[in-house]
This record gives structure tokens, sequence and C-alpha cells, in this order.
């Protein structure tokens, strides 16, 4: 189905994704990052683009982020999943930073994915939604 999509198209579904999301390719270079107003990984998309992936982590992270690399590679993992939390952001709270080996048909690495899940945001939305109607999926 994908095949019928323009690039702005997939571009603007990605966007309207309500989680940060990052894919890194096979080069371990950073080739997309959504667009969401409330990234905690703050970064300029044409300065990041194109860059090593480690380049754009701190020191302490970077031993993290290679490991994770190394073992998808290597067929070893195919996710990797933590915890960030950063008090002194606005709304700080609990993200989950989760981190998905992408493969194609053939099992050939294709790179990462990336999205980083705001528990907060969630909640908002759930609450903003709780009066929406229920559909039922199933047998009628």
């Amino acid at each position: 189905m994908i095949k019928n999509l323009k690039r702005e198209q997939i571009a603007a579904i990605l966007d309207a994704m309500p989680f940060e999301m990052t894919f890194v390719d096979e080069n371990d270079l950073v080739q997309y990052g959504n667009k969401i107003e409330t990234r905690i990984l703050q970064f300029n998309k044409d300065e990041v683009a194109g860059r090593y992936v480690g380049s754009c982590m701190s020191a302490k992270t970077q031993p993290k982020m290679e490991k994770i690399l190394a073992d998808f590679k290597s067929g070893k993992a195919d996710e990797a999943e933590f915890w960030i939390r950063i008090p002194s952001l606005t709304g700080a709270g609990m993200w989950l930073d989760r981190f998905i080996a992408l493969h194609d048909k053939t099992g050939k690495y294709l790179g990462v994915l990336q999205y980083i899940l705001n528990f907060q945001t969630i909640e908002q939305i759930a609450e903003d939604k709780k009066d929406a109607p229920v559909f039922e999926f199933g047998a009628p």
C-alpha cells in the first residue's frame, strides 16, 4: 500500500504521530526525526541528518547506544528499551525510550527505529477523549 503514497504524505503521517520517532540507518547515521513540539531529544533535523548517531548523544549515553546497535547488527537482540527521567523538563515525568531493529523481508538489517513515549501526553489524550464514543470491534 505504501507505493501509492507521496513522500509528503508519508512525512505528514509520521509527523502526526503523538510520539517522538527517529530512524538510524544500517550505517548508524541519523536519517529521520519526526516533527513533534514536545521532543525531549531536541535537534535541528538539517544539522543531525546524515551524522553518526553516537555524535548526537552524551558521552554517558554513547556506549549504551553502541551496544544496542552491535546487538541489533549481530542478531543478538531485536529490541531494547529503558526509562528516561529528566526532572528539569517542563512536564517532567517518565518517558519510555524504545529501539527496534528493522529488517527487510530477507532478514537484512536496515537500521533502528527509536520512539519515545511520554506517558503524560498519552494520559492527557486519554483524559481529553474520555467522553468520546466507544467503538466495539469483533462480533456484532
